[in-house]
């Protein structure tokens, strides 16, 4: 009733597709099902990456009945936050110290951008209108310092790869420059790969619009909101409009309690926000996404803000990812 595309688990719902929807398909504009989830795991018969079987039932009578009943049908997928695969040591993230992430890859990887590719024309062959993609960024500014990402950035800045530190990089403006730069290269050629995938695939399946995808930005006070995400994470909204036209923005990731109509902090998210404006008016989409949205409460504080911020366009999940406390540690922790 709140018209909030919900993004579902098979798990968060005890019965069958097909009861669910009977009961409640016509209070929805949109429905989102989880197509593949952090761990790596896809719910659906994935020949690319590993599949949760238990749930692949439930995925195709989800699609198949909310493309019947004439719901946008949206599904999620999990992008470079991948357990399963970040198992490999020579994929994983890395801090400046050598620590490894052992939840998220590395983004300077084109066979991951390959894999990544095909689950979405994969994904593609079902009937949905929209993939929702998640981790599309770096963990943090402090990344990654893997040997392939020190070997492609040190020469950029005259520095032998071994010798290669984050505070070499901070302490001089023009090296800290490009370094974001070099690394918003990296994510945004990622997702122009995943693009082209939905574009081919749109030209094997009967599909009255184009497959959009959505791309996550997380926009935090841990890393300044929207000016600081595009240093922090690697991703900028203007590349974004001329890639898949589309974001989800991840309101407060890291903050359990988003800031209320009368603070300051209130005032400076909603003024983060305005780049959404232009973005639309140029064509683009624009959501706002909240994750553990477990009151309706906790809806029309999101929506109040879209609401001052010029967005109508909202989703969440009832619960957090399962590997949120390691996701928001690495992010937010001393590393």
């Amino acid at each position: 009733m709140e018209k909030l595309l919900v993004l579902m688990r098979p798990e968060d719902i005890d019965m069958s597709a097909r009861e669910f929807l009977s009961m409640y398909a016509s209070y929805m504009d949109g429905a989102g099902i989880v197509g593949k989830d952090p761990s790596g795991h896809a719910l659906f018969e994935s020949k690319t990456a590993p599949v949760e079987e238990a749930h692949t039932k439930f995925f195709v009578e989800w699609v198949d009945l909310t493309q019947a009943l004439g719901i946008h049908t949206a599904a999620s997928m999990d992008f470079y936050t991948d357990v399963w695969f970040a198992k490999d040591p020579k994929y994983q993230t890395v801090t400046s110290e050598g620590q490894t992430m052992h939840h998220q890859i590395c983004p300077n990887r084109e066979e991951f951008w390959q894999y990544g590719a095909e689950v979405v024309k994969e994904l593609g062959t079902y009937p949905i209108h929209e993939i929702l993609l998640f981790g599309t960024g770096f963990i943090r500014d402090k990344f990654c310092f893997c040997e392939r990402c020190r070997s492609e950035f040190a020469p950029i800045i005259d520095q032998e790869p071994s010798r290669l530190s984050y505070d070499y990089i901070v302490e001089n403006q023009d090296h800290h420059a490009k370094w974001h730069e070099w690394r918003s290269q990296k994510v945004h050629d990622g997702l122009r790969v995943l693009q082209d995938a939905a574009t081919e695939v749109d030209e094997t399946v009967d599909r009255e619009r184009p497959l959009s995808i959505a791309v996550e930005m997380l926009m935090d006070p841990e890393t300044g909101l929207s000016e600081g995400a595009k240093n922090e994470y690697g991703y900028d909204y203007a590349k974004i409009l001329e890639i898949t036209k589309n974001v989800m923005i991840n309101l407060y990731p890291w903050s359990p309690i988003l800031p209320v109509p009368g603070q300051a902090e209130y005032d400076a998210l909603v003024e983060a926000l305005y780049f959404t404006t232009e973005f639309k008016r140029r064509g683009g989409t624009v959501s706002l996404f909240r994750w553990g949205l477990s009151t309706i409460d906790s809806v029309r504080e999101m929506k109040q803000i879209g609401k001052d911020a010029g967005i109508d366009r909202f989703m969440g999940t009832f619960g957090y990812p399962n590997d949120y406390s390691v996701r928001r540690e690495s992010a937010v922790g001393n590393y």
